[in-house]
């Protein structure tokens, strides 16, 4: 498997009020478009060059992004009951997804340190501005944005629906 690209410095996630289509910006430069379908609670992501992503409900708790090849880059576990403490995991890295007292502010973590923060506008998510000091891959960002921004989806698998593809894990 290949590496994604990373994400380091200011970047934002910006969408216009009740659309669904969204995009990853850094440095005035369209890094990922992204697409939700909201009945299915799945995020399609275009990454230009890089290919493809998409971000689907994985079980109770758990969203996880399947690149152009069907195969998991990474993925998003919840770790407290109220949602606001979260697992990144995927090729080579390991992050936490933490809330911060204040509202609609977040913390990337790694070894409990901020490695980045994620912060939404006053009323809603859709603008969330990204700083990170070092560089996040961008399945960990998307990831992070998918529960930030669709809590309700996230944090329960949602009921009566399934997961655009079934998957059987090997033991």
């Amino acid at each position: 498997m290949r590496r994604l690209p990373t994400i380091s410095g200011d970047a934002r996630l910006h969408s216009h009020w009740l659309s669904n289509e969204w995009a990853l910006i850094q440095n005035d430069q369209v890094i990922a478009q992204i697409r939700r379908i909201g009945r299915l609670s799945v995020s399609v992501v275009d990454l230009g060059t890089h290919g493809s992503l998409v971000l689907e409900p994985a079980g109770p708790g758990v969203v996880h992004a399947v690149d152009g090849h069907e195969e998991e880059v990474a993925r998003i576990t919840r770790r407290s009951w109220w949602g606001r403490r979260w697992d990144i995991t995927g090729i080579g890295f390991n992050f936490e997804l933490v809330s911060d007292p204040r509202p609609r502010r977040w913390h990337i973590m790694i070894a409990n340190a901020p490695l980045g923060t994620l912060t939404g506008s006053l009323l809603s998510y859709n603008r969330v501005h990204l700083h990170s000091a070092m560089g996040i891959p961008i399945p960990a960002v998307l990831l992070a944005w998918q529960v930030i921004a669709r809590p309700w989806e996230a944090a329960n698998e949602p009921r009566g629906l399934v997961p655009v593809r079934l998957r059987t894990q090997e033991a």
